[in-house]
């Protein structure tokens, strides 16, 4: 209240009798009582119902205290801004007890045509600004507070009134690449000016609010920077992260990361088992759970103790899955021993990796854009979707839905499905005899298929919903973290226990007792001189072929998936190394063809689970914001200890094998259906079947012609075709190779469409802006598996 003012405005005793001195004295008498005021222990227990305040603030802030007001004894507005040599608590004016360092004061008779409140809201957005508050730390004089506060309103967004849309009017992610290009055009033209000799004062200020406090720009070294040196990159991606060795391991010894490793052995077991069952079916149980798990366990061990970036989690994926299905076809075929030729592939990858590293291709990552990507990202979801239907198609084949079942010609007897445990030679029915079936699958009994329909969609949905609920407005956000988090393990527990319960013939998984191959005989190494199928010497040279399209396989998936756990926003500090991971898991995988076991990569979705999983959120961010990245806890324990158990898991054989096949199956529709989230190619193929009205705000819509949209979105759809075409015939294994042939075709449509609108159809970035407050894994993984 203004009037209520304990100083009090008179005029002096000298100034009634002598009218021509016009000065003022504050008088400055107060009784005892009014002069109390509350002790700064007092006021430290009277703020402390504001702690929840004080713990989102970072330490080592300062406060600015701003103060507006309105006065009779001042004929125009006084201002005063004052930075003190140091902080200084005063917790009777500040809500919370922080140093107070910087005070604006504004004062101003109540008849200027000022709003003093609006003036002071103003002063107070400048101090919360990072770049203005910079300067207010080192101005010396007033030009450079005024240099600052024309710099903070050439870079202001101003807002038309009246009604608009938020997102058609403020692209954030356009303003943010405008504002960055403006800042790089200040910092040339200021390094111009420099060299000419026209350098001042106010120029060092800006500069040093362009390039940080320092005034030097940070070190961005690249990894992927050539050196033109053989091996050059692998030299220096050793140089810069093995300093850190042994840091990486005390800095994984605390509890977060041991929550995030139990974390993660559950998701990296149920893939696992999903893809170890899934090839098993495959390749006719040559390569089955038990070589899943143990190279599981071996490669995660040396991954996480040699490479460069230990938060990558390795394992068998869908691509791989594919190519592993394609060279059985192949040398089943061609009467060639499956697991040999493996042996050769192996080999000849690791040459393959090592020439390549020696020319430091890992560069090449670079020309694999969003057009490749989400091509090859449709066609392993749709695989997937595909492969998932087609064994429930399958499942109602081999025990089909008939109107009665009998043991003989005539007899009208039922046979109840529960104790059926008959010969299928037995089965015939007065209206047919039913088909002939492999005697190892159950026959004849209708609960089966009915049973296995229910199991996988009934695991695809319960792990899809607590997907989204890990996202919603329910419980607690640690609640839905961690039922979203383990949705597929609780799903597939859950279904299992009902399989169990049910007590209906199911397809479990088939998993050898104890530490033995699936198939029975065979030692843990390959021969790769197969005596009853010899591999001809001319074969074992062309086994280089399949190596190099498996290699692209492994290539893409492990840098991809290295470039983006290496985001900026991340804020890793210890670096990565492209060029020595890529070397590491090819002589893996030579491993791997030696003992028979699936290929590995690095699995993205795992993998970014993995990262988030030992991210450390900000809990100093103001009511109402969102988390952001306080650091990525960087280690080699919790990636050791999740290989490890995975590991010890193949002693679970009698629990495996009561898991139903139908089970994993779900979880095969589940990645399907999730890894469409956040296809670009899919959200543009809708907007063929809407008007143009409802094709929303999207960056490629507002930024490209719509004409021209569809056009790209139909090559897209071409080339995916043709990517299903190959893989469905008896050409499937040489898959990859069409793949690459994406890259040229890329680079050819530069000629159609403007680098503005390539940029808008084919750039990294989200296309629409997230509000959720936790990432969705699928989403932001750009290869599926």
């Amino acid at each position: 209240n203004l009037q209520d003012s304990k100083i009090k405005i008179v005029p002096s005793s000298n100034n009634l009798e002598n009218h021509t001195n016009h000065s003022t004295t504050i008088d400055m008498k107060e009784t005892k009582e009014e002069m109390t005021y509350t002790s700064s222990v007092e006021d430290l227990k009277k703020t402390q119902h504001n702690d929840y305040i004080l713990k989102r603030i970072p330490a080592g802030a300062e406060a600015t205290i701003v103060l507006v007001g309105a006065v009779d004894f001042l004929d125009q507005p006084t201002i005063a801004f004052v930075r003190l040599a140091e902080g200084i608590l005063m917790p009777s004016i500040t809500e919370v007890p922080i140093p107070v360092r910087f005070m604006f004061t504004l004062l101003g008779p109540r008849t200027a045509d000022l709003d003093y409140h609006e003036i002071g809201r103003s002063i107070s957005t400048l101090m919360s600004n990072k770049s203005f508050h910079k300067v207010a730390y080192k101005a010396t004089e007033r030009r450079e507070l005024l240099s600052a506060i024309n710099e903070f309103l050439d870079d202001s967004i101003v807002l038309p009134p009246g009604d608009w849309q938020r997102q058609a009017l403020l692209p954030f992610d356009e303003l943010k690449a405008k504002s960055e290009a403006i800042r790089k055009r200040k910092a040339k033209a200021l390094a111009k000016a420099e060299r000419i000799g026209k350098s001042s004062e106010t120029v060092a200020v800006k500069k040093a609010l362009l390039l940080g406090e320092g005034g030097k720009p940070p070190d961005d070294s690249d990894p992927l920077k050539r050196t033109k040196r053989p091996f050059g990159g692998i030299v220096n991606d050793i140089k810069r992260r093995y300093p850190h060795y042994l840091s990486d391991f005390t800095d994984g010894l605390n509890s977060s990361c041991l929550a995030a490793a139990i974390f993660m052995y559950f998701a990296a077991l149920c893939a696992a088992i999903t893809f170890g069952g899934l090839i098993s079916d495959k390749t006719h149980n040559q390569i089955g759970i038990s070589e899943t798990l143990i190279s599981c366990c071996w490669t995660g061990v040396i991954m996480a103790l040699f490479a460069t970036q230990p938060l990558v989690i390795i394992g068998t994926t869908g691509p791989l899955l594919l190519f592993d299905t394609s060279l059985y076809n192949f040398c089943d075929r061609n009467d060639l021993d499956f697991l040999t030729m493996r042996v050769y592939i192996g080999a000849w990858m690791g040459l393959i990796a090592l020439a390549i590293a020696c020319a430091e291709g890992s560069v090449l990552v670079r020309l694999f854009t969003r057009f490749t990507e989400e091509i090859f990202t449709g066609l392993i979801s749709l695989i997937y979707i595909v492969e998932t239907f087609q064994k429930l198609v399958n499942f109602f084949y081999l025990h089909p839905l008939k109107n009665e079942y009998c043991f003989a010609c005539g007899n009208e007897t039922l046979i109840e499905n529960s104790s059926l445990e008959i010969d299928e030679d037995f089965l015939t029915c007065s209206n047919g005899t039913l088909p002939n079936h492999n005697g190892s699958v159950l026959i004849n009994r209708p609960n089966t298929a009915l049973m296995c329909t229910i199991l996988c969609l009934g695991t695809f949905l319960g792990a899809y919903y607590l997907r989204i609920f890990r996202n919603s407005h329910y419980l607690g956000r640690s609640a839905r973290r961690a039922f979203g988090d383990f949705g597929v393990p609780i799903s597939i527990v859950l279904f299992v226990l009902i399989d169990f319960l049910a007590d209906v013939k199911t397809e479990k998984l088939s998993v050898p007792q104890g530490f033995t191959p699936s198939v029975e005989g065979r030692s843990w190494l390959v021969s790769p001189t197969n005596d009853e199928k010899p591999v001809p010497v001319w074969m074992a040279f062309a086994c280089a072929i399949p190596a190099l399209l498996a290699y692209i396989l492994v290539f893409m998936e492990t840098q991809i998936s290295e470039l983006i756990i290496d985001k900026k926003e991340r804020k890793l500090r210890k670096g990565n190394g492209y060029h020595m991971d890529i070397v590491v898991v090819c002589l893996m995988n030579v491993g791997c063809g030696f003992m028979g076991a699936p290929w590995c990569c690095a699995a993205s979705v795992r993998s970014l689970t993995h990262v988030s999983a030992v991210t450390i959120m900000s809990r100093t961010h103001a009511p109402g914001d969102k988390p952001h990245i306080v650091e990525v806890k960087e280690q080699r324990v919790s990636g050791l200890l999740v290989a490890i158990l995975v590991g010890v898991s193949v002693f679970m054989a009698p629990l495996l094998r009561r898991v139903p096949i139908a089970v994993l199956l779900g979880v095969f529709l589940y990645m399907g259906i999730s890894s469409t989230n956040g296809v670009q190619m899919f959200d543009r193929f809708k907007l063929f079947f809407m008007p143009v009205k409802h094709h929303g705000s999207a960056n490629y819509v507002r930024r490209v012609q719509t004409y021209k949209m569809h056009i790209f979105t139909f090559i897209q759809i071409i080339c995916l075709a043709v990517l299903w075409a190959v893989k469905s015939t008896d050409a499937a294994l040489s898959l990859p190779f069409f793949l690459i042939l994406m890259i040229p075709l890329r680079a050819q449509m530069s000629r159609f469409f403007t680098p503005a609108e390539l940029r808008a159809l084919d750039s990294k970035g989200s296309e629409h802006e997230n509000f959720e407050d936790e990432p969705d894994f699928y989403e932001e993984a750009p290869l599926p598996g």
